[in-house]
């Protein structure tokens, strides 16, 4: 027994002692880099205000994502390593755990009497019942261990499960940051100028949309389904970029996505949108060329992180609907050299809708 450990043991030192102490290292230094880019991400951030800065912010993205993907590779690779050792223990035990239960039913098959008066010298009979006696305990011990072997493999499994449902994950955040930044340099035509257009026009429609909830007219009451207005361009060319409705829900003072309130639809694409209870502020054939969230032209919202905080939509139908009971008020605000209309509904607790561009 004592050998088969020892050989046992003498295996695992030759196979994987060296490799251990190689791999944290790799990994410590793994893990310094992901810090190190972690914190000059964190940096570059809060600096970044032009085009080539945005391009860096996303280079250094992809290299954290890619590191990281590296890291739960070798985490899988460990865990692989660690589940052969335990298979191997596994098939080590249950041999012995075998032979030593087959021995012991052999020694158990005389009763008492029969191992007494089988023996003729005392001292033999003696160390006979002692060396059941310590079968029967080593069994246990070994029927303990193996207990304890599979209980540890199974955790290493799961572990490695984990780990790979977390490497698709980085894999899928990796392919996304690679599509943003090639993406920008499409829509930007690789060229500053435009960049900062574009940002200009996304901070002027935030700050038209501010005013306007300063100094808004108050037009009275409003049902579910009046006609508050008509899709329009107003803004163009400061802030718009054609005709559209530009249509916007807020909880507060914070943008909440307009897709869980308004009901699911079918655009004229085939785009499935929507998850709530209120009609769409446009009937008709509605296309929706912008949802909320991260789009294609969403990174120009540096103020929401990044996010398209409405939906941009256009129909064969151009008239404008209250989405729901509440309070009208209209406002014309500058937005650079353009006039932008804007309207918003106040639908009590803080939740209002808005809708720019009206002519």
């Amino acid at each position: 027994m004592k050998k088969i450990l020892l050989t046992f043991l003498a295996l695992i030192l030759l196979l994987f002692g060296s490799g251990i102490v190689v791999h944290s290292s790799e990994s410590e230094d793994k893990q310094r880099q992901i810090d190190e880019l972690e914190k000059k991400l964190t940096e570059l951030k809060s600096q970044a205000k032009t085009l080539a800065d945005q391009v860096v912010y996303y280079e250094n993205q992809i290299a954290l994502n890619t590191l990281k993907i590296s890291q739960t590779e070798d985490t899988i690779a460990s865990l692989s390593g660690k589940i052969t050792i335990l298979e191997i223990r596994l098939k080590e035990r249950s041999l012995i755990l075998e032979k030593q239960i087959l021995h012991s039913y052999k020694q158990g098959s005389l009763d008492p009497l029969q191992i007494l008066f089988s023996v003729t010298d005392f001292s033999r009979l003696l160390s006979r019942f002692k060396y059941a006696r310590i079968i029967q305990a080593n069994n246990r011990r070994i029927l303990h261990d193996t207990q304890v072997v599979q209980l540890n493999y199974a955790q290493q499994k799961n572990l490695v499960e984990d780990a790979k449902k977390k490497l698709e994950v980085q894999k899928k955040s990796l392919a996304v940051l690679r599509e943003e930044k090639d993406n920008l340099l499409i829509q930007t035509k690789n060229n500053e100028a435009i960049y900062q257009k574009q940002l200009e026009q996304a901070r002027l429609e935030l700050a038209a949309i501010q005013a306007a909830l300063a100094a808004a007219t108050r037009e009275g009451p409003v049902k579910t389904g009046d006609p508050i207005g008509l899709v329009g361009n107003s803004g163009y060319p400061s802030c718009s970029t054609g005709k559209h409705l530009h249509f916007e829900v807020r909880q507060g003072d914070s943008w909440v996505n307009a897709e869980g309130y308004l009901k699911n639809m079918t655009d004229k694409w085939g785009l499935n949108i929507g998850s709530g209870n209120w009609d769409w502020p446009i009937k008709g054939t509605v296309e929706v060329t912008q949802r909320y969230g991260k789009t294609d032209y969403s990174y120009v919202y540096k103020y929401s992180g990044g996010i398209h905080t409405g939906i941009d939509m256009v129909s064969d139908n151009d008239v404008i609907k209250a989405v729901a009971d509440g309070t009208l008020y209209s406002s014309t605000q500058k937005c650079g050299s353009s006039d932008l209309n804007i309207k918003y509904i106040d639908h009590g607790s803080g939740l209002k809708t808005f809708y720019l561009h009206i002519q």
